[in-house]
């Protein structure tokens, strides 16, 4: 005889079970229900999802079964994709673990270790140097790298992790808080993402630090958050966790500098156009165009690197202003157009090459484009005033030019020039007979002037 417990016999319909006691719901009954009505699914279709019966689900949360067993409970979790302090707490109700033994047994097995890097890091050794060096010889405890998206600030953090890492600088743990593409975020996994989602959720959010700072202890520990911007970025809360733990050093990035005293920013710029020391036109190619032409090697294996093609890259680096990201992405267009066709293409207009080649075919490809519009648009009235100047202006110009040409305070325009430069959206450059310029990034130029086109079309179409 077989017997059915998930669903009616063949030929007749399921009787129904009666229960002479009124049963309360359990802990862990009410927590996966709450669990369930969220994610809006039905018994049925959370059954279907878990590969869990309908019968036990609905034990489960009118509390006839009060301890499922850990595989019903993992199941569950993953269907109803519960992560960070939710996936803690439905755990915990099971009764088989607490919050506390399940975060440290995690933690200890470095579930929130460094990923992988997925491409080598090209024209950024000396600040590897600059940054490994300072937190392995314990002489900052805060620093946050900042600098335009797509710069690099991910890669160059992973190495700086990687690094503390080999050299015994103790334990090293990432944090990916940014959820656009272009960063190095580890790989989806059941421990990672509930460890880090976890520290996530105390470290953003406006609960106590205590937790976390129990979790971490003394033990020396390099915490690196990837993407600390936005809402969640509250240098208060960085202080407050060093202050806690003792043997805690924290590093950072971001796309705008903390406003917060004792935060050191590292600003990144692109890489740099020229190599250092190099004649133009002589000597090694630049960081950037190094970077281009591994590019060109890998896309197309048969073209040969002649000077015709090392000129073009090294225009299209310049266009593109070294930005990393922004290689990257015309690079995808390598299979289309020649190196000599997207120079073409990026003199009459570089931010169609920004476009992710793979736009709705592939998940988590930045588009760097909307990435810097919103960082033009993030900007103070006065920083966007002396940005939109520059921008107009086309040509390198002093400090003094800036003030004059603006008629604005000196102090007020130093300060925008100082935001500016750390955001990565100007950089610096020497003159021929002594003294420093700034000059706009050719990417963010385009940006600034399509937007000042936009903006009229807009004001029309509201008459």
């Amino acid at each position: 005889m077989t017997v059915r417990l998930g669903g009616a016999g063949p030929d007749r319909p399921q009787a129904r079970r009666t229960h002479p006691e009124a049963v309360e719901p359990t802990r862990y009954g009410r927590a996966l229900q709450l669990a369930r009505k969220r994610a809006g699914l039905t018994q049925e279709q959370l059954a279907a999802a878990s590969g869990v019966s309908v019968r036990a689900i609905r034990d489960l949360e009118l509390g006839r079964a009060s301890r499922p067993r850990r595989e019903t409970t993992r199941l569950l979790a993953e269907a109803l994709g519960l992560t960070g302090s939710r996936r803690v707490l439905l755990d915990q109700a099971s009764g088989h673990v607490s919050v506390d033994t399940t975060l440290r047994q995690m933690y200890e097995e470095d579930a929130a270790s460094p990923p992988s890097a997925m491409h080598p890091l090209v024209g950024r050794e000396r600040e590897l140097d600059v940054v490994a060096g300072a937190l392995l010889a314990g002489r900052e405890r805060i620093l946050s790298l900042v600098g335009l998206p797509g710069a690099g600030k991910s890669l160059l953090a992973l190495a700086v992790a990687h690094r503390h890492a080999a050299k015994g600088g103790g334990r090293v743990v990432w944090l990916p808080a940014r959820a656009a593409g272009g960063g190095s975020a580890p790989a989806a996994g059941h421990g990672p993402s509930l460890l880090t989602s976890w520290m996530l959720d105390r470290l953003c959010g406006d609960g106590p630090l205590d937790e976390l700072a129990g979790l971490i202890g003394d033990r020396r520990t390099l915490l690196v958050v990837d993407g600390y911007d936005g809402p969640v970025a509250d240098g208060g809360r960085l202080l407050h966790l060093l202050a806690c733990c003792t043997n805690l050093q924290v590093l950072v990035t971001m796309r705008t500098p903390l406003p917060v005293l004792g935060v050191r920013a590292v600003p990144l710029a692109p890489l740099p156009l020229a190599a250092p020391g190099a004649e133009p036109g002589r000597g090694a190619p630049s960081p950037a165009v190094r970077l281009m032409l591994a590019h060109v090697a890998y896309t197309r294996p048969a073209m040969q690197q002649t000077a015709a093609v090392t000129e073009a890259v090294t225009g299209l680096c310049g266009l593109l202003d070294g930005i990393p990201l922004a290689l990257h992405l015309a690079a995808g267009w390598l299979p289309m157009y020649s190196p000599e066709q997207l120079l073409d293409k990026a003199r009459d207009n570089p931010l169609p090459l920004l476009e992710p080649v793979f736009a709705g075919e592939s998940e988590g490809e930045a588009d760097l484009g909307a990435l810097i519009r919103g960082a033009v648009g993030g900007l103070r009235p006065a920083q966007s005033g002396v940005l939109t100047a520059l921008a107009l202006r086309r040509q390198p110009s002093a400090t003094e030019e800036v003030q004059r040409f603006l008629g604005r305070p000196p102090q007020e325009v130093v300060r925008a020039l100082h935001g500016l430069l750390l955001r990565g959206l100007i950089r610096e450059e020497r003159l021929p007979g002594g003294g420093t310029a700034v000059s706009v990034l050719n990417l963010v130029r385009h940006t600034v002037l399509a937007a000042r086109e936009r903006a009229p079309r807009a004001a029309v179409a509201h008459v």
